[in-house]
């Protein structure tokens, strides 16, 4: 079927058509034109609405198997269409731990409804830290990356080992720069606030140190590895430093870290219970200068549903992660002033596609259709009726919202929130 997409203000950095208001026709799951005055069996009015490519993300948690009380792959597919993404990297922190063929095989079948499930699988068995798993396998089995997830790689020999194994098919370990001793039993940024509020704080340098340790073993092993969850100033600078010096090294910052400092803690919401943590608004705006400058290639969600088991209670015994995919959107709106929504938007398609080495996806003729319509002026309610995910975790669920997906055209059909 030929799917015009009408009247569609254009917003690829990477396209001829930006900034342009035309028709996209597609066919077949492909662009095959745009322009103005094209024709297609079904029309789609997008007056008043901007196309962009579809947003990746490179770390989500859908917590199947074993914690669908939480996620499951179909309420996370759900929740990536609500929030303008047509594809998803998912985490391995399942249970069992996605460390098997079979597993990868499990959530690469949930690739359906519109969303495109990528696997990243575990570096070590069980994400334990101790044994390299059957990395050609799984490399075999359809896995786009290597991580232990929510979990650092903190055992220096086998994080050496991945980057030399894994040179083999020119593959990615992707590691959280946290040392695990100086984070242990911490709740929040290490700073005047922690001491106000008398929690224990994780000092800025258990990520710094950890980076540092894994540039080394980088410069020494070669390979390629991205650094997840950027959270500090000086973390920012030292991924600087290392791709001037050739370093095969990529970044990515979860957005939650851009909108919010440990100052939003004051009143104890569990909600803002973030891994890792919050800090000061020097490094918040060091990580927006990072992306401006092309430090950090990429923004991530950091979608992490928890159940209310696990969020509603003491602030130092709540569970970390915040439910982040459905109003991703809202939130780039919310940074536009500080951060040109043309970055961020790179930041979500053609940057998360680059590290990982995939095709680009452009607005343009001959590309393959991967589009999400975005309505900025959409005024809404986050609410149940709203919310697509099985959990609530978010410090914006019962506000009012600015900017709203109005659907995603993916695996040939448009898909169109409600």
């Amino acid at each position: 079927m030929k799917t015009l997409l009408a009247n569609a203000k254009i917003m690829d950095v990477n396209s001829k058509y930006h900034g342009e208001t035309l028709d996209i026709l597609v066919e077949e799951g492909v662009i095959s034109a745009v322009g103005k005055g094209l024709e297609g069996r079904k029309v789609i009015d997008l007056k008043g609405k901007v196309v962009t490519p579809a947003f990746f993300d490179l770390f989500a948690h859908f917590n199947e198997p074993g914690f669908e009380h939480k996620e499951n792959l179909a309420s996370g597919v759900k929740s990536a269409l609500f929030g303008g993404f047509s594809d998803v990297c998912l985490i391995p922190n399942t249970h069992p731990v996605i460390d098997s063929k079979s597993d990868v095989g499990f959530i690469r079948a949930g690739s359906t409804a519109g969303v495109d499930l990528h696997v990243i699988a575990a570096v070590s068995e069980g994400c334990l830290g101790e044994n390299l798993t059957e990395i050609l396998d799984l490399q075999d089995a359809g896995a786009v990356a290597f991580s232990d997830g929510l979990h650092p790689i903190w055992n220096t020999e086998l994080l050496l080992k991945a980057l030399q194994y894994v040179q083999k098919f020119d593959g990615l370990i992707m590691n959280r720069p946290k040392d695990v001793h100086l984070s242990q039993f911490t709740h929040m940024h290490e700073g005047g606030v922690s001491t106000t509020l008398g929690l224990k704080g994780e000092p800025g340098i258990s990520e710094e140190i950890a980076i540092k340790r894994d540039l080394d073993i980088l410069k020494y092993a070669g390979g390629r590895l991205h650094v997840s969850h950027l959270s500090t100033a000086r973390g920012v600078n030292l991924i600087k430093s290392a791709k001037k010096k050739g370093l095969q090294v990529t970044a990515d910052v979860a957005v939650n870290q851009l909108l919010y400092t440990d100052d939003d803690l004051m009143d104890y919401d569990s909600n803002l219970k973030s891994d890792p943590p919050f800090r000061g608004e020097r490094d918040r705006k060091a990580l927006i200068k990072g992306l401006k400058e092309g430090v950090i290639d990429a923004i991530i969600s950091s979608h992490q549903p928890q159940d209310p088991e696990s969020k509603e209670l003491e602030f130092d015994l709540a569970s970390p992660g915040i439910m982040s995919l459905p109003t991703l959107y809202s939130d780039l709106l919310t940074l536009q002033g500080e951060l040109p929504l043309e970055i961020a938007v790179q930041k979500l398609t053609s940057g998360p596609r680059a590290v990982l080495g995939l095709p680009e996806v452009k607005v343009e003729a001959g590309s393959i259709a991967k589009l999400a319509v975005f309505d900025p002026s959409h005024i809404w309610e986050f609410t149940g009726k709203q919310n697509p995910s099985r959990s609530n975790n978010t410090p914006k669920y019962g506000k009012q919202l600015t900017g709203k997906c109005f659907g995603v055209y993916n695996q040939g059909h448009f898909f169109q929130n409600k």
